[in-house]
C-alpha cells in the first residue's frame, strides 16, 4: 500500500462526520420523485450476507442517509439447519454472531481518508456509547480521486492507515460492534461531495454482483 496526500477536508473533520450526524442531507434529496443516485461497491465481506437499507427520509444526514447495515448469515438455523441465521445459540455474546470479526473488504480502488477508533465493544442488545469506529474511503478511478466516498462503521482491528491506497476487495479491517450499535454488523454509507457541506449528496449502496459471484462461487445455494 502507498500513501496519498489528503486534500479534500482535514482528517479530524472526516472522523467527526463519519461518526456523528453533523452534515444534513440536502433538501432536494428528500423531494418526491427525485431519482436517487447510487454507487456500486465491492461486497463488504466474502461470506454470505444480508443488508437492511435506510429508506429515503429515514435519516437526514450523510453518511447515514440511504446507507446499508449488513450482517453475515449462515444456513444453520431452523429445525433441520436449512434456514439462514444471524447467530448461534441465543446471540447474547458477540462471539455468537456470524458477523463477529468477519474480514471487511475495501469497497473500491481508493484512498483511506479517515479512521476513527472506539476501543469499547458493545454487548448484543445494548446500544453502545460514543463515536463508532469507522474507516472513510475516497474512490479513485484511473488514478484520479473522485468525489464519491464510502464509510465503513462499527469496525475493529483496522489494517490500513490514513492516506493508504487500497484496491477493491482488499482486507481493511474486521466487523465489530461499538458506538451506536446493538450487535456485530457493518454500516456501509456512501455520498458524493464534501460530507461537511450542505451540498453533500447521499448515495444508495449497490453491491457488485459480479464480484460477489467471483468471491463466493457460482451456483452457491
Amino acid at each position: 500500500m502507498t500513501r496519498q496526500p489528503i486534500s479534500t477536508v482535514t482528517a479530524a473533520a472526516i472522523l467527526a462526520a463519519l461518526t456523528y450526524p453533523l452534515a444534513p442531507a440536502p433538501a432536494a434529496a428528500q423531494a418526491d420523485g427525485r431519482t436517487i443516485e447510487a454507487v456500486t461497491v465491492h461486497p463488504p465481506v466474502a461470506a454470505r450476507f444480508q443488508c437492511s437499507e435506510h429508506a429515503l427520509g429515514a435519516e437526514d444526514h450523510v453518511p447515514d442517509a440511504l446507507a446499508a447495515d449488513c450482517v453475515v448469515v449462515r444456513r444453520s438455523g431452523g429445525p433441520d439447519g436449512n434456514l439462514l441465521s444471524l447467530y448461534r445459540g441465543d446471540g447474547t455474546r458477540n462471539e455468537d454472531w456470524h458477523s463477529w470479526r468477519e474480514p471487511l473488504l475495501a469497497p473500491f480502488d481508493g484512498i483511506v481518508i479517515g479512521i476513527q477508533i472506539n476501543p469499547e465493544t458493545t454487548v448484543p442488545g445494548v446500544r453502545g456509547q460514543g463515536r463508532s469506529s469507522a474507516i472513510g474511503f475516497r474512490r479513485v478511478i484511473d488514478g484520479e480521486p473522485t468525489d464519491v466516498h464510502v464509510a465503513y462503521v462499527h469496525v475493529r482491528e483496522v489494517l490500513v492507515s490514513l492516506g493508504d491506497t487500497v484496491r477493491a476487495g482488499q482486507p481493511v479491517a474486521r466487523i465489530g460492534s461499538n458506538g451506536s450499535s446493538f450487535h456485530p454488523h457493518v454500516h456501509v454509507g456512501a455520498f458524493r461531495g464534501d460530507m461537511m457541506s450542505d451540498d453533500a449528496v447521499p448515495l444508495q449502496v449497490r453491491m457488485d454482483l459480479e464480484a460477489m459471484g467471483r468471491i463466493r462461487g457460482v451456483g452457491e445455494g
